[in-house]
């Protein structure tokens, strides 16, 4: 499906993520996959219970991904988050109800399997015949010290009838901390050289995230850099390994945690803040909570921004439009929503052109 110069978004499923993907160009999206993964049915903190019946939660997914993504390209879907065991009313399994609804509106949708989620093997086998669009099989961390990985890995393709040829593999480190970078390069070099017939899957990617958890840390009002350390990773790997037969492509989880959160809302003091991707780091502004303090500061910290030399003006993405038209006063300041797309939307267009850049394209 694609190679080393390709990128692999990890999205958390959130509204302002999907409207980053609206908007981002066809010169951008023909560059990356974004794996989306379906977050958590939400929980109603009022009444102690699930938020959502699953079949509300996930009613309108095909219909989002067909709205902001649209059909041309594939996209990897991903129901981790999802219990195993969970049914709708109907009594399919929530990964063939999406696949299902997928195929009616003429999306490329590709499932993401691991080795512990057997729910899910039916259905995706069902979809790799009706579809042919193979699978994606997303290894975590923990299971690269699986005895006996190659052997479950090749068991798993077995029991879906498809071979590596026809499999998206994915390596993913999940959160990363500054410490781990040496040890790491030192591991994923070792794990891709044991991978079987690596040249053969049909994609290979390694996707991690220095993005911290929370932002308590960071102080109120200024911005402040947060190394992208799966950046570094991932250029020690290429650079270390260029003897490898073949080097994965680079994924990340945008501008956000792996761990989907929830906070009860009745306690919960959101705050604005920017997220903006550079070179080696992400500037964050995190402003005073917006229920003590309002949304001007969202304003103050884009004048802030577009003042600096990594500011990479308007006419980069939709998200450097928006800061300037903010700093200048020529649009709201917006909602939580609003700045998930704006660095979102700067994220997706900064790395896609990075890893054109790293690649020589």
């Amino acid at each position: 499906m694609f190679d080393q110069r390709h990128y692999v978004p990890i999205l958390k499923g959130r509204d302002g993520e999907y409207r980053a993907l609206q908007v981002t160009p066809p010169e951008v999206k023909g560059r990356l996959t974004p794996l989306l993964e379906i977050p958590p049915v939400p929980w109603d903190f009022e009444e102690e219970q699930p938020g959502k019946t699953i079949d509300q939660h996930l009613g309108r997914v095909s219909s989002k991904i067909r709205k902001y993504w649209g059909c041309e390209h594939p996209l990897f879907v991903d129901l981790r988050w999802i219990p195993e065991g969970e049914q709708m009313s109907d009594g399919r399994r929530p990964i063939a109800y999406v696949l299902d609804a997928a195929r009616e509106a003429g999306l490329q949708l590709v499932p993401v399997v691991g080795l512990v989620r057997e729910d899910h093997l039916e259905a995706c086998r069902e979809a790799i015949a009706l579809d042919d669009r193979g699978v994606c099989l997303r290894l975590q961390r923990e299971d690269f010290a699986e005895p006996g990985l190659e052997d479950q890995v090749t068991a798993l393709l077995d029991e879906l009838g498809i071979s590596a040829l026809q499999t998206d593999l994915i390596l993913d480190l999940g959160a990363l901390n500054s410490g781990e970078i040496a040890t790491l390069v030192t591991v994923v070099l070792d794990f891709i050289r044991g991978i079987p017939v690596l040249g053969q899957w049909r994609s290979f990617a390694m996707t991690a995230t220095g993005f911290p958890e929370n932002l308590l840390g960071l102080p109120p009002s200024a911005l402040s850099p947060v190394p992208r350390l799966e950046w570094t990773l991932w250029c020690r790997v290429t650079a270390a390994g260029r003897a490898l037969p073949r080097l994965p492509a680079f994924g990340d989880y945008s501008i956000a945690h792996p761990q989907p959160s929830e906070v009860d809302p009745r306690i919960m003091s959101p705050s604005s803040g920017i997220r903006y991707t550079t070179s080696d780091s992400w500037l964050i502004s995190k402003a005073r909570n917006v229920r003590d303090y309002g949304y001007e500061e969202f304003r103050e910290a884009c004048r802030q921004l577009i003042r600096r030399p990594d500011y990479l003006g308007p006419q980069f993405s939709w998200g450097d439009q928006f800061i300037q038209d903010c700093a200048h006063e020529r649009t709201g300041t917006g909602n939580l929503t609003t700045w998930r797309k704006v660095g979102t939307s700067h994220h997706l267009a900064f790395v896609t052109g990075q890893l054109a850049s790293a690649s020589g394209t």
